[in-house]
């Protein structure tokens, strides 16, 4: 297997992993105000496996070398395996396991829109809206495009640190 896979494996493993015990712990339910700090857990996983993946990547090659569009490269197809692995789950998650997300989703944002002074055919429509967007497939297509920004991004940052060029043609490596 190669490293690339192992690594998207662990982040899928890690994030399904994440998905459950935020559902578990109820932020997905009736705490779902209450978790927004929850919310940091699985970015700094990430983090840490992009990082870890990488460094694995450039430890792998003969000269311990690893460019930077060689990391970005590497970092983007983790987030393709595990966004596609994360997407399926997210469908089945959101389908047999917490089916009623939006239902929790709309009783929370209710009070805020409440607060905000909104008028009840204006919280009509954003209900309509939170629905559409809440539906299992939409919610699997969104979180593999977002697993493929935010994997880009984390992979720009993370091979920018990690980066260690081979020497230039003529150059002796120190």
């Amino acid at each position: 297997m190669s490293t690339t896979l192992l690594y998207a494996l662990i982040m899928a493993i890690g994030q399904i992993v994440l998905t459950l015990v935020g559902f578990f712990l109820g932020y997905q339910t009736d705490k779902i105000n209450q978790g927004t700090w929850f919310g940091l857990v699985p970015l700094v996983y990430a983090i840490a496996v992009y990082w870890l993946g990488l460094r694995a990547v450039r430890e792998d090659d003969a000269g311990k070398y690893l460019t930077y569009g060689k990391a970005v490269g590497t970092g983007f197809m983790i987030a393709l395996y595990s966004g596609l692995i994360g997407s399926v789950y997210a469908y089945v998650h959101f389908t047999f396991v917490n089916p009623n997300f939006a239902d929790y989703l709309i009783e929370a944002s209710r009070a805020k829109w409440v607060a905000a002074g909104m008028s009840d055919s204006q919280m009509d429509g954003a209900e309509k809206g939170m629905r559409m967007f809440t539906k299992p497939a939409i919610q699997a297509v969104v979180g593999f495009l977002m697993s493929l920004v935010f994997g880009l991004i984390i992979s720009l940052i993370t091979g920018a640190f990690l980066k260690r060029n081979p020497p230039e043609e003529g150059q002796v490596a120190a």
